[in-house]
């Protein structure tokens, strides 16, 4: 009910025509959407007092605290009253950071003194943290740039190039330890040559690979801290847990941007994030995209566009305040009725009230149903209220593939329970018939006939035994049958070409028809033109080259020969993919290993036949096998440039003919 209260005493947002539009993700991955307008600017605060520089921007019980940095002081405004007063004036040197506890505390990062200031409501200094002193801090500088502290009163902040990650202090200022460090990412070629063959000194002269550098973070009301990275969109905004585990990892990450400055979170867990540039996102409590909007003003000041931004605070009302370091001002947004319904949406679901939260989900949808956020939230509502079949329609819209198996595992599990009885009754009745067949079998071979037909097929029709029987017989005796592929005994040019085809349809219907859950189904992946590129092509090459390669190196195989084994090579992977796919239909993340281990399998095994057609094709040790292999790889990389190349060159010549051509014509009818 507070929360409703909240959003109806939100300031009025139509007074003040919005200046830049606002979007949202669209589904199918086709990027964002024009969405009615979320918010509109309200004016600006602070232009006339000569904030310099100021680096960050804290909401307190209807106040602004500004960390103003240039003139080495924290600025309190009333947003009532429009009452201004001034702390640390004498006491500060450069402060980038302030936190307000409800008590009026004021903690400060002060950047230039290399200290955690904390200040008495009435702006006396109660206490100053310093560098440190314990073991575990190891030598990392102390810079602090941001800090916020919890409801325990733990103090969390960030120091400029310390990597270990958030500063976490007790109460008393003691220091006890880093918190949700970010991670190294991957070492690039360059790096990992250095990191190889450099010597120790070459080393000492390079600057450590280390781990991107945490710009600003959050506390929210439930004591979660939120951090801010810069360089990785995937992972620019985290949601750390106690234990500093990044609860986003479990979901997903975050759909963001690399260039975040700010991170602010509403009472009820709504995430705004802002760039450098003034473009501001709203999340929800899960990390799912719900509004953009927001920008710089390039040419012109404009009221609802920013210069260079250093922070971004909301209050109880989801009024926005962002901070313009470069004009020395704070910009206000104010909610519309859309960012509002959006709001109670989320807020009626949080609360256990599915239905209201429905009705909600179903208005937006109306006014957005190409958005994503207005499939997932309906989605969401439907499931909670067991609607499991419409929930998965809506969550494989925007491939929510994790919440579809969810969806999928309600909705077997409520099939099974109805039919159990029938399907235990018809594997018992299926197990008798079985048993009763045989019986008779026993006495009479009543499929003495059918057996000796196929024997009489086989005999005259050499392909049915090609494409009916060898690729069998591959499976269960593939050196055996390696042996007679290339003696001519059995398989042929008509029967492999035939596996070729197979396995391309193969492909086609694995890729089109595996069940969503799986990744099956997306319609990017369905052109056969790209099939025939990505897996056809180089499997053509592969046999091409390897016989290239054996031709000069002792290889007694013969083009033929290396063509016919590698199209049996397919045999485990056209028997059993298909099976693999329809399986997929009938199984949930919850079987997903059981999928990859048969996945693997069947790409294990088809690996392990190409080995041994390069190996008994051309009677190669095992040695000279896989030195064939990797110089058969290396033919199709220098292929596939080298038609690129030629691809290029030959557009190069239409293009230049052409305009030969236009240039003749002109001057020949001017």
């Amino acid at each position: 009910m507070a929360a409703a209260a909240a959003l109806a005493v939100s300031l009025p947002a139509s007074a003040i025509e919005s200046t830049a539009y606002t979007y949202t993700l669209a589904i199918d991955w086709n990027g964002y959407i024009r969405t009615q307008d979320g918010y509109l600017p309200g004016g600006t605060y602070l232009s006339d007092i000569g904030l310099s520089a100021p680096e960050d921007l804290y909401y307190r019980d209807g106040a602004l605290y500004i960390a103003d940095s240039g003139n080495a002081r924290i600025v309190r405004y009333e947003l009532e009253t429009g009452e201004l007063d001034y702390f640390g004036e004498e006491l500060l040197d450069t402060p980038t950071g302030i936190a307000v506890t409800e008590d009026g505390r004021m903690f400060v990062a002060d950047y230039g003194a290399s200290e955690l200031v904390i200040l008495s409501p009435s702006g006396n200094l109660q206490q100053r943290i310093g560098r440190p002193e314990e073991v575990i801090y190891g030598s990392s500088p102390y810079k602090p740039k941001r800090v916020d502290v919890d409801s325990f009163g733990n103090i969390f902040a960030l120091s400029e190039g310390t990597y270990e990650g958030i500063l976490q202090f007790n109460a008393d200022g003691t220091f006890n330890g880093f918190f949700g460090a970010n991670k190294t990412g991957a070492l690039s070629f360059t790096e990992w040559f250095q990191d190889t063959f450099y010597t120790d000194e070459q080393k000492d002269k390079l600057f450590f690979h280390t781990p991107p550098n945490i710009v600003s973070l959050d506390v929210d009301s439930s004591n979660l801290v939120y951090s801010v990275t810069q360089q990785d969109a995937d992972q620019a905004i985290k949601k750390l847990n106690l234990a500093g585990v990044n609860v986003f990892s479990g979901t997903g990450e975050i759909w963001g941007e690399d260039n975040y400055v700010d991170v602010a979170v509403s009472p009820w867990g709504e995430i705004f994030a802002v760039t450098s540039t003034g473009s501001i996102e709203e999340f929800d409590n899960e990390g799912n995209l719900l509004l953009l909007f927001g920008g710089r003003a390039a040419s012109s000041d404009r009221n609802g566009l920013t210069a260079v931004v250093s922070a971004i605070e909301v209050d109880d009302a989801y009024n926005l305040y962002i901070l313009d370091k470069e004009r020395g001002l704070i910009q206000t947004f104010y909610p519309t009725s859309y960012a509002n319904l959006i709001h109670q949406a989320n807020l009626d679901y949080n609360a256990g009230e599915y239905e209201k939260s429905l009705e909600g989900w179903t208005e937006i949808l109306r006014m957005n149903p190409t958005a994503e956020m207005a499939h997932f939230g309906y989605a969401n509502a439907m499931f909670q209220l067991g609607e499991y079949e419409t929930a998965a329609e809506h969550y494989k819209t925007i491939y929510q593939g994790s919440r579809y198996s969810d969806c999928y595992w309600k909705l077997r599990s409520l099939w099974l329970s109805e039919n159990m009885a029938a399907i235990l009754i018809g594997i018992f009745c299926i197990a008798v018939v079985f048993l009763v067949l045989w019986l008779v079998r026993r006495r009479v071979d009543y499929l003495a006939p059918v057996t000796a037909g196929w024997r009489r097929v086989k005999g005259r029709h050499r392909l049915v035994r090609d494409l009916l029987v060898d690729p069998f017989y591959m499976m269960r005796h593939p050196i055996d049958c390696y042996y007679d592929l290339k003696h001519g005994l059995r398989g042929s040019v008509l029967g492999a070409s035939i596996l070729y085809v197979l396995a391309f349809i193969v492909c086609l219907f694995s890729m089109g028809f595996t069940s969503f859950i799986f990744g099956g189904g997306l319609n990017y992946w369905q052109d056969p033109a790209i099939v025939a590129l990505t897996i056809i092509a180089p499997v053509l090459l592969f046999v091409l080259g390897s016989y290239l390669i054996s031709s000069i190196n002792d290889g007694e195989g013969s083009l033929k020969n290396a063509y016919v084994a590698c199209g049996y090579m397919f045999a485990p992977y056209i028997v059993f993919t298909p099976i693999l796919t329809i399986l997929s239909h009938v199984m949930t993340n919850s079987e997903a290993f059981i999928y990859s281990f048969c996945n693997l399998l069947i790409l294990g095994y088809t690996l392990v036949l190409l080995y041994l057609a390069v190996k008994e094709t051309h009677s190669y040790t095992p040695w000279k096998t896989v030195g064939n292999l990797l110089l058969t790889i290396a033919f199709i990389i220098i292929a596939v440039l080298a038609l690129i190349i030629l691809y290029i060159l030959w557009n190069e010549l239409v293009d230049f003919l052409s305009e030969v051509f236009e240039e003749v014509r002109y001057r020949a009818f001017s």
